[in-house]
């Protein structure tokens, strides 16, 4: 003969897998909420990443132009007063 819960008191057993039940669908709404958020973050941590990457770039790219002008200007004064020596 089997009988139902609401036949019999909640024993400690049951108490107890009742208690892991609701805690387990507690961790998990928590843990899908912490999932949310973790993700969130991450979002806004790769598009700031990207900003950064983009600004790096930029700098790098002036850089180089500056570097290429400062080059053809030592260039020019070395060919100049090469020139004014002869």
């Amino acid at each position: 003969m089997k009988l139902n819960t609401s036949e019999v008191g909640d024993g400690p057993m049951e108490k107890e897998q009742n208690e892991m039940e609701t805690n387990s669908d507690e961790d998990e709404e928590y843990d899908e909420e912490e999932f949310l958020k973790l993700n969130a973050d991450l979002d806004a941590l790769n598009s700031a990443l990207d900003t950064i990457e983009q600004r790096n770039d930029a700098i790098n790219d002036r850089l180089r132009k500056i570097l290429e002008e400062n080059r053809a200007a030592v260039e020019e004064i070395k060919e100049e007063t090469q020139s004014s020596q002869m």
